[in-house]
């Protein structure tokens, strides 16, 4: 089962990613448009020009969207991953695990999992993985996921950070999701 879910989230986030590249493609074939228009006197110019401004601030609103949706597919692959493997971790080694973090656990009951102890044995954690990690440790996938996460990479494109950074408002979101249907069921016409 962990390998379907994390292959149909595989699946999403490479379909997120060409979403998104698609509309960016599509934003630089309207500003080129625009520019063409700009140059080839017209009496329709203003109209022309008026219609491609609203298509370039449209596109780039979805650009926007769909950077959001791959960023967010991505780390959903990483987080999935993450948690399956420490599943799995947990399964194999959670009892020896246990027994190391025992000064801390002992005595806690499922009622007290939000116990300061906890956090203490967390802090524990991340100090040992801190450690193991500085004295030069090679990381790799693991095993299970190492052909998915090499596929789409360590972090998201740096151009869909990029793309993603401006914050719209909900009421923002409604109007050009609004304008990009009346675009929409103007060129169906």
């Amino acid at each position: 089962m962990t390998i379907i879910i994390t292959e149909q989230d595989f699946a999403a986030c490479e379909a997120n990613k060409s979403a998104w590249l698609e509309r960016k493609s599509e934003l630089a074939q309207a500003e080129l448009e625009l520019r063409r228009q700009i140059l080839n006197p017209d009496e329709q110019i203003p109209a022309r020009m008026e219609w491609l401004r609203g298509v370039i601030d449209i596109k780039k609103w979805e650009i926007n969207m769909a950077a959001g949706r791959y960023i967010h597919s991505h780390e959903e692959v990483q987080r999935i991953s993450i948690q399956h493997r420490l599943n799995d971790f947990m399964q194999a080694h959670g009892a020896e695990l246990a027994a190391a973090l025992a000064p801390e656990l002992k005595n806690m009951d499922r009622r007290q999992l939000k116990n300061p102890a906890l956090a203490r044995a967390t802090a524990y954690l991340r100090d040992a993985l801190y450690g193991w990690l500085e004295q030069g440790a090679k990381i790799n996938y693991a095993a299970q996921d190492n052909d998915i996460l090499t596929a789409i990479g360590f972090r998201p494109d740096a151009a869909s950070q990029a793309d993603c950074q401006e914050k719209y408002t909900p009421a923002q979101n409604l109007i050009y999701a609004n304008r990009r249907a009346e675009m929409a069921a103007e060129n169906r016409e």
